[in-house]
């Protein structure tokens, strides 16, 4: 490592890790993790790279998108398998109980427009679950599941992405506080979300 990357700050590093390979590896295996089982949506480290590094927030948010999709897929294929295993497991899942399932098959009785999700709401893998057990078919659900994540992710990133594109220098000026708020504000939300 060289002195200038020692002396680099956090959000020069992460712009760094935004630019390479392993960054959209990691954030299609969170997105695939998450359309699973993973109750951590693949936002929490998106909207960071986003922030620190916008030119890649579009090609990072595809890779989401590529992630999610496989995982519904998979999702879908172990749905059809074993229904009432993966009921269980869901259930097992903190901020997923009945009325998940009912708010899920009310909005998906839309059809696949039914998957359009603005903010926090309802898991992806329940949508998925609740398309393949109404008998929804694969080609309509990956258009769902992209559906949902621009509509559900797509609004993070671009917030993040225009911040970071307007605001560098004072992000890096201030990243200190900037990433003590970010964790401490994804901490909140999901202590709120899952109680």
């Amino acid at each position: 490592m060289t002195a200038a990357a020692l002396r680099a700050g956090w959000f020069d590093r992460i712009a760094r890790f935004a630019a390479s390979r392993a960054a959209i590896v990691l954030v299609s295996a969170w997105a695939f993790g998450e359309a699973l089982v993973l109750p951590v949506v693949p936002d929490v480290v998106l909207a960071l790279l986003a922030l620190a590094a916008p030119r890649r927030a579009g090609t990072l948010l595809a890779a989401v998108i590529a992630g999610a999709v496989a995982g519904s897929l998979v999702l879908a294929v172990a749905t059809t398998l074993a229904p009432q295993a993966v009921d269980a497991m869901l259930r097992a899942l903190p901020a997923i109980d009945d009325a998940t399932f009912e708010t899920v098959a009310a909005s998906l009785a839309e059809g696949v427009t039914g998957f359009v999700q603005v903010g926090a709401g309802p898991p992806l893998k329940v949508y998925t679950t609740e398309w393949v057990e109404a008998g929804g078919g694969p080609i309509a659900l990956v258009a769902g599941v992209v559906l949902n994540r621009l509509t559900r992710i797509g609004p993070i990133v671009l917030v993040a992405a225009v911040a970071g594109w307007l605001i560098p220098a004072w992000l890096r000026r201030h990243e200190r506080v900037v990433l003590v708020g970010y964790v401490v504000a994804w901490t909140v939300f999901y202590a709120l979300y899952w109680s």
